[in-house]
């Protein structure tokens, strides 16, 4: 369910207008610009048809990290909810990733797309790369997760003495 939901929430993004999703205004509500240019590095971006200055455009700057890693954490979650859908399965990890990550491109294609019909958005190769991206990391935050915490629940359980070892 919680896949769907979070699905959904990103199809309601993209359909915004660039315009409404900007968070520049709080940016300059908040920051000075000599405030922004001191901790902001020296370095240029290009990215898809734009190239960003830093130094020279701080605010655009920092909302464009911003709009990237936000397209990091939402496909991450994405990809997280959508193995958690999986997990009851007796199927391999490697094949539940597989499928969480061909879901993932599929719904960064399909969000791009949908960008092309939204007011001031444009869609671009690099972010259903980026997408991609960062379903790959959701899936290894729940690698590490399913690999650290049966540690951790054994070694509590060691030290109380409830695990009697069996030799297989």
């Amino acid at each position: 369910m919680s896949v769907w939901l979070w699905t959904l929430l990103i199809f309601y993004f993209s359909s915004q207008s660039h315009q409404e999703q900007s968070i520049q205004p709080i940016l300059h509500k908040w920051f000075t610009k000599e405030g922004m240019l001191s901790v902001i590095p020296e370095i240029t971006v290009h990215y898809h048809h734009a190239t960003i200055e830093a130094k020279e455009q701080p605010y655009e700057f920092a909302e464009f990290i911003f709009r990237k890693s936000s397209h990091l954490f939402m496909y991450a979650v994405l990809a997280v909810s959508a193995y958690w859908a999986l997990f009851h399965l007796r199927w391999r990890f490697i094949a539940k990733m597989l499928l969480v990550e061909i879901y993932v491109i599929l719904i960064a294609t399909a969000d791009e797309w949908n960008q092309t019909r939204s007011v001031q958005r444009t869609s671009a190769l690099q972010d259903i790369v980026l997408d991609s991206v960062g379903g790959l990391l959701g899936l290894v935050a729940i690698k590490f997760c399913l690999f650290i915490f049966p540690k951790i629940r054994r070694s509590r359980t060691l030290r109380r003495g409830e695990v009697k070892w069996q030799r297989k």
